[in-house]
């Protein structure tokens, strides 16, 4: 008997969910029209959506790097190490604080607005021919449609769109031109990024998504030589302004030497036949002074070749392991692409507006 009531009471409750659902497809089927609306609108909204939000058709690139700092190994360094201290380069082999490159400050770097006016400023090889790689991405690039076109509210910026830009330091950029440089800056460092390929390596990705190609490609080379540039600069700029101290050094006494030797060659002839007795004493003195003198020099040639040797082993090494190659990853954009989407998300609204609204009558009532 008990087994008996247990089936009838699954019967009964699943009779009570198929009434359930027959009920809750008529509640929809009377209310087609609402349905319909709602579908219309969110496709309608999604096409709105697609037209505010389309792009010409991106092109994606990447290259993979590794850097290996010169400088941080001390038994790779060797006696260069004592060299560094001597001059007061610093401390060769141990960690150094606030260090630019270090932890997040590499992205932060690369992305810094000085790294880009460096790169902005260089010149590139397009077709064969030298440009500024700031014209050829006004040229090449969409910011002349977009940020540049003007609208119904605002007109075109025609004045940078016809802007040339003529090799120069950043530093002597006039107030137009920074303002172009910010605009195209703003621009770039939301298309380029960077990050580790692995977070327990060393191996970077830099990556750029662009409209054009051949532009991608060469924004990121021409960045990542800009950086490496930058980078190398930074690691031996205190090395670089002793070694040039040194070599002017080394240039004063080699021009020493040479009027020394001039003199004691002078000295010497004229001693062949003097009759004064004080003619040895002023050649052996012309002797000192030249040997003085020429100590001075070699050991001073010495300090420089060490020096730039230091310079050869604080130099970091770029070693490039994916370059950019052509084709690259196309993304194409399209009006009506999500329209799908927007019509489901319509019909799923309407659907809960629909319940909601006959369980509110069916409380009230």
């Amino acid at each position: 008997m008990a087994e008996t009531q247990i089936i009838q009471e699954e019967q009964i409750s699943t009779k009570e969910l198929f009434q359930k659902i027959v009920k809750f497809f008529k509640l929809i089927g009377s209310e087609w029209r609402l349905l319909l609306i709602s579908i219309a609108i969110g496709t309608l909204g999604s096409i709105i959506f697609d037209i505010k939000n389309f792009k010409e058709s991106q092109y994606y690139g990447e290259l993979h790097f590794n850097l290996e700092s010169g400088s941080s190994n001390q038994n790779a360094m060797g006696s260069f190490a004592g060299i560094a201290s001597a001059f007061g380069v610093g401390n060769m082999g141990g960690s150094q604080s606030n260090d630019l490159f270090s932890g997040g400050n590499f992205t932060s770097v690369i992305s810094s607005k000085a790294l880009y006016e460096r790169a902005l400023m260089k010149e590139v090889v397009v077709n064969n021919r030298k440009v500024l790689f700031i014209n050829y991405y006004k040229d090449s690039s969409d910011i002349s449609r977009k940020e540049w076109a003007g609208d119904w509210f605002k007109a075109a910026n025609t004045e940078a769109i016809k802007f040339r830009f003529r090799p120069k330091s950043p530093d002597q950029f006039s107030k137009p031109e920074n303002e172009i440089v910010t605009a195209i800056y703003e621009k770039l460092v939301k298309q380029t990024s960077m990050a580790p390929l692995d977070k327990n390596g060393s191996i970077m990705v830099l990556s750029a998504n662009t409209n054009s190609e051949m532009l991608t490609k060469i924004w990121l080379e021409t960045l990542l030589k800009t950086l490496e540039e930058f980078y190398i600069e930074v690691r031996t700029k205190k090395t670089k302004e002793i070694y040039d101290i040194q070599v002017s050094r080394l240039r004063e006494l080699e021009g020493k030497l040479s009027s020394a030797d001039r003199q004691l060659a002078i000295t010497t002839y004229q001693n062949l036949n003097a009759v004064d007795p004080t003619a040895p004493m002023r050649q052996q003195q012309q002797n000192r002074n030249n040997s003085f003198i020429s100590n001075q020099y070699y050991t001073q040639m010495a300090s420089v070749e060490n020096l730039r040797m230091l310079l050869i082993h604080q130099t970091p090494l770029f070693t490039m392991l994916q370059p950019v190659r052509l084709p690259l990853i196309r993304k194409d954009y399209i009006i009506g692409g999500s329209s799908k989407l927007g019509a489901l998300l319509g019909f799923f609204i309407c659907v809960v507006f629909i319940i909601f609204r006959r369980t509110y009558q069916e409380l009230v009532s």
